[in-house]
């Protein structure tokens, strides 16, 4: 007798939507994780022509993506998955932990405000967006421990009126829970 292996259930490629920040502002001149370290020169020309290929290549896929302008002063702008959450059309803000990046929660917000999404929320508790928060078909993935907070992950669940299911992070190299974790499906 033979064993007979399984077929994995075939994948059906589906557009996505993506907002993205071009690195035009992208420098480290302070530490927030353990990867960034102000002494090591950042190569804006590598940055910006790494990320202008993974735009193309979105496009090529046939993903919609936005742009949000870059604001000087704001150089980790660039990672705008950590801009807001966005589930069902209803976005939830970010309110950032550390003082370095507090100002990119209201330009995102606005972003979307002025993008004509109806439904918005400026959050009361810390949480660092689509970094923290993963998104599934009927769930939500949320990081705590280094960034967002329970009372983040309670602010979400209300909003979102979905439940949040919280994952410590416990590694600080590892400190939002997409460094981790990817959705790959619902």
């Amino acid at each position: 007798m033979n064993a007979v292996t399984p077929r994995p259930a075939e994948r059906t490629a589906r557009p996505r939507h993506y907002l993205m920040c071009r690195p035009s502002h992208f420098e480290v001149t302070y530490a927030i994780n353990p990867w960034m370290d102000p002494a090591k020169p950042v190569d804006t020309g590598l940055a910006v022509a790494q990320w202008e290929r993974l735009y193309a290549l979105y496009q090529e896929l046939g993903h919609r993506v936005d742009l949000i302008d870059p604001i000087p002063g704001l150089p980790d702008m660039v990672y705008a998955a950590n801009g807001a959450t966005v589930v069902d059309g209803k976005v939830l803000g970010a309110r950032f932990r550390n003082a370095e990046r507090a100002a990119e929660g209201p330009a995102y917000l606005e972003w979307f405000r002025a993008n004509g999404y109806p439904e918005l929320h400026d959050p009361e508790h810390v949480n660092e967006g689509e970094g923290d928060f993963l998104v599934t078909a009927e769930y939500v993935l949320a990081g705590r421990g280094f960034r967002s907070t329970p009372a983040g992950h309670a602010e979400a669940q209300e909003f979102f009126g979905r439940p949040v299911i919280g994952l410590e992070l416990i590694d600080p190299r590892y400190y939002h829970l997409d460094t981790a974790l990817a959705v790959l499906d619902g």
